[in-house]
């Protein structure tokens, strides 16, 4: 009896094989991102923050390469951004010198889930302030962990251009509380500012 289990367990899973559809390549959807990077401009600090900030965003296999690229100076993005300063970065010091990281939301809690590095020019939020007034497809009201580095705390809107309920990271929030997948824009203020 035990045999004829087998022989027909055998059977089965020949016609089960048989029966599956493979999918080729072509229809298989390739892996998001591991983490992309936006940059912002730098606002003194008591000045309204810009709606009108130009998106500029590029994506990484992994976290270490997107944050490699922002302290390389964001090479193509930062000329994008500050086109009247692409010129003054002639060298690689000067551009590697000019950016740094202020802030990464997550999809999850606690730092999980993909992730987006927001930079800017300069040392962080030692005197201004960064704004993203809009979230692009995809991370729009799906928002979940978030923190402010170089001096910066973030604060999540629920609102486009820093409008409705907002919740301020003081730097770091692992869950969003009330306002998780509601954020749809960021203000990154020197440490000790509430939004």
């Amino acid at each position: 009896m035990f045999t004829r289990f087998l022989s027909t367990s055998a059977a089965l899973v020949a016609v089960l094989a048989l029966a599956t559809p493979t999918t080729s390549s072509a229809s298989v959807e390739p892996d998001p991102p591991a983490a992309c990077t936006i940059g912002g401009v730098p606002v003194a600090d008591g000045q309204p923050v810009p709606d009108d900030i130009p998106t500029v965003v590029s994506c990484f296999d992994s976290v270490e390469e997107a944050e490699q690229f922002i302290e390389d100076g964001a090479p193509g993005d930062y000329e994008q951004l500050y086109p009247d300063n692409a010129s003054a970065r002639t060298d690689a010091r000067a551009a590697a010198a000019s950016t740094v990281t202020v802030g990464k939301i997550w999809t999850g809690t606690s730092r999980t889930g993909s992730v987006r590095l927001h930079w800017g020019a300069g040392s962080g939020c030692y005197g201004v302030t960064f704004g993203f007034p809009s979230l692009s497809a995809g991370w729009d009201n799906n928002v979940r962990s978030a923190e402010g580095f170089n001096n910066c705390w973030s604060s999540q809107y629920d609102g486009t251009s820093y409008t409705g309920t907002v919740l301020t990271c003081a730097p770091y929030c692992s869950s969003l509380g009330s306002m998780a997948a509601r954020t749809s824009s960021i203000v990154y203020r020197p440490a000790g500012t509430f939004g």
